[in-house]
């Protein structure tokens, strides 16, 4: 699989010479958006990553919530420029000019903004392999601008780079090479997996625990969601599987091989919509299990897939440019595409969390072709 991280920049740097990139566009909901951001260690959790050494998972994540007032600051696309920066650029092979265009996209997100006292569902994200926090932040200022706080972690060493409130940092060390046998594919994917969904509960655990931070009494821990991108959304699903607290869940173009059988032919007893491309071709394993998981789920269940739409097209990316969708998205996405499946998003957790049912599924239908399997 692609690392999301190479394509991105890749994208994000050539149309800059060409195009201005787009800033975030402006949410149509009513709330202004907040955001903050932790270094969170599950002292009760070994490192899965550092066999040779002992140490606890310590994971950075970024919480955004309904905001009673703008702060003087927003939050930007990308925090700590100047390290991420040097750190794609070794990565990819590129000058630190290449990179840069992506530090100037402008957010909706106000720094430490004060929450709303009123109670919100929360939602969980997921992001790809070699992905980040905000690589789905379009679908994610889009939910909080409607009624929902939304939290996601840079998944450690999973993350294109997960830099921590002291400055130290740790970048991507999960790739596996193309020829890997099957036997070190499993080895490395299902412990890997099973992390990243341990995450997600810590997640929710320790918000739990944050009595005295201003954001708990506006969380109805009672309703809890959950969506992922790719790797992130087998994290979703497995994560889900996991934990009862979750109540609904959505993957955008999910990666199924690396999840389970016992989770694949026993399906989630929880609300379900995955929404993806047409068919994964260099990855043909991907949707017979997917098929499978859609026949076991035992609550609606729901799976669309959109034709002549590209794996990328499921994260911020077709909002920036023209240029970015020719390059790496599907002749059928528009600059729009992004927005509308933001309003998709919204409208599975508006019925599943807020109990909001309406046709949530007609703009992505009147506008793209695609194949729904409703259960």
């Amino acid at each position: 699989m692609k690392s999301f991280l190479y394509l991105f920049f890749f994208l994000f740097s050539s149309c800059s010479l060409i195009l201005n990139f787009r800033d975030l566009p402006k949410p149509e909901g009513e709330y202004i958006i907040g955001t903050d951001v932790f270094t969170w260690e599950d002292t009760y959790r070994d490192e899965w990553f550092t066999k040779d050494k002992i140490d606890t998972r310590k994971i950075v994540v970024q919480v955004w919530y309904p905001a009673s007032e703008k702060s003087d600051s927003l939050y930007p696309y990308m925090d700590y420029a100047d390290l991420r920066v040097q750190s794609i650029s070794k990565r990819i092979g590129k000058g630190k000019g290449f990179i840069k265009p992506a530090t100037e996209v402008k957010t909706n997100t106000y720094f430490q903004a004060k929450p709303i006292k009123k109670k919100f569902p929360l939602v969980l994200f997921s992001h790809g392999l070699g992905g980040y926090k905000t690589q789905n932040l379009i679908n994610i200022e889009t939910l909080v601008s409607q009624g929902y706080i939304v939290i996601a972690p840079d998944h450690t060493y999973d993350a294109s780079i997960t830099i921590f409130d002291d400055g130290t940092a740790i970048e991507f060390e999960a790739g596996l090479p193309e020829d890997v046998s099957p036997k070190e594919f499993w080895e490395t994917r299902i412990p890997q997996v099973n992390a990243r969904a341990t995450d997600m509960s810590f997640l929710i655990d320790k918000l739990q625990t944050m009595k005295n931070y201003d954001l708990y009494n506006s969380i109805d821990f009672n309703k809890i969601g959950i969506f992922g991108h790719s790797f992130g959304g087998a994290t979703s699903v497995v994560a889900s599987w996991n934990d009862t607290r979750i109540s609904a869940c959505l993957n955008l173009d999910g990666w199924f091989v690396p999840i389970v059988d016992e989770i694949i032919n026993n399906g989630l007893k929880i609300p379900f919509c995955y929404v993806g491309q047409e068919s994964w071709d260099k990855t043909p394993l991907n949707y017979p299990k997917l098929n499978t998981f859609y026949k076991n789920c035992t609550d609606d269940t729901y799976v669309l897939k959109i034709k002549d739409t590209h794996h990328f097209d499921y994260a911020d990316m077709p909002y920036f440019s023209n240029l970015g969708r020719i390059i790496a998205s599907g002749k059928n996405v528009d600059k729009d595409f992004t927005i509308r499946l933001s309003h998709l998003i919204v409208g599975f957790f508006n019925e599943y969390l807020k109990d909001q049912p309406y046709n949530w599924t007609q703009n992505i239908v009147d506008n793209y072709d695609t194949i729904i399997n409703f259960k």
